[in-house]
């Protein structure tokens, strides 16, 4: 019912999402697009059967995967606002590409007008992030990529209820036309780190990396409590990491220089990067523009 235009579920994202695959309901000499459909990787792999979905999960689930997923993030409740991060781990001895896609979901959701005759609905695709295509990446072998994409939560959406689901998968069709999917992974929106909002509350401080765009270096300042221990995780723009800063905060105005090397003392080239800035008090992210 999230495919449908005109029903209360509908999202204009999943339904752009579900024509990126091929038809898989054939009927009198015309291929359709059914609800529901059992998907994976992008192959119906069976039927509208429910009895059917069960095994078919669980053969899945249970095949060896090349990639190891983590995710995690923050989220400000008082703007319904956070980011989340995806790191996807090359366990395999080939470079693997294809695009991450984020969703976030939301189960319990109760529509008793829909026209499939249940009034509960669970996994409920709320909003693709960044859009229904995904970002491009790259890792090669036994290296790791990290994503990140900013979201907000609907005001009418339960928050409680919600997940972010994430995956990383191949765009080449293959010949039965599977999208292989090496690894997904998800989290409870109550899973996050917790950032509060109060007025006069200094650990909610923007870090702005300064100057921003910068030639041969730049600073990052903030003020933290003394004696709290911090990281700056630095990636470029296809999330591959690069530099990682860390330190204790004195108490006072902290001042961190950046060379713009990696941290094998490699000079990097001009572009964009992102970085991850991590405390007990302080977590947010953003990025510096190299020339």
């Amino acid at each position: 019912m999230h495919v449908w235009s005109g029903y209360p579920l509908y999202n204009s994202e999943a339904d752009q999402r579900w024509h990126s695959y091929p038809p898989p309901y054939y009927y009198q000499g015309q291929w359709w697009y059914a609800t529901p459909w059992l998907w994976i990787d992008g192959d119906p792999h069976g039927s509208y059967i429910y009895s059917q979905w069960e095994s078919k999960i669980v053969d899945r689930m249970n095949q060896p995967a090349p990639v190891t997923a983590t995710m995690w993030g923050y989220y400000v409740p008082a703007s319904n606002s956070g980011t989340i991060f995806a790191q996807f781990r090359n366990d395999s001895t080939a470079a693997i590409s294809g695009y991450v896609l984020f969703v976030i979901t939301e189960d319990s959701v109760y529509v008793p007008t829909m026209p499939n005759g249940d009034d509960w609905h669970n996994q409920v695709a709320r909003d693709y992030l960044p859009d229904h295509i995904g970002m491009p990446v790259s890792v090669p072998a036994g290296d790791s990529v990290t994503v990140s994409q900013p979201f907000t939560i609907g005001a009418s959406w339960n928050e409680e209820k919600c997940k972010i689901v994430a995956w990383i998968q191949d765009e080449i069709l293959q010949p039965d036309s599977i999208k292989e999917i090496w690894q997904g992974c998800k989290i409870d929106l109550s899973e996050l780190g917790i950032e509060e909002q109060h007025a006069k509350d200094i650990y909610l401080q923007k870090i702005n990396p300064a100057p921003n765009p910068c030639v041969n270096g730049t600073n990052f300042s903030f003020n933290l409590p003394a004696g709290v221990e911090y990281r700056i995780n630095i990636f470029d723009i296809i999330g591959r990491h690069v530099k990682t800063l860390s330190g204790i905060s004195s108490g006072r105005q902290e001042v961190i220089a950046w060379d713009l090397k990696d941290d094998t003392g490699t000079q990097l080239g001009a572009g964009v990067y992102l970085f991850r800035f991590e405390s007990n008090e302080v977590n947010t992210a953003g990025k510096i523009v190299v020339r």
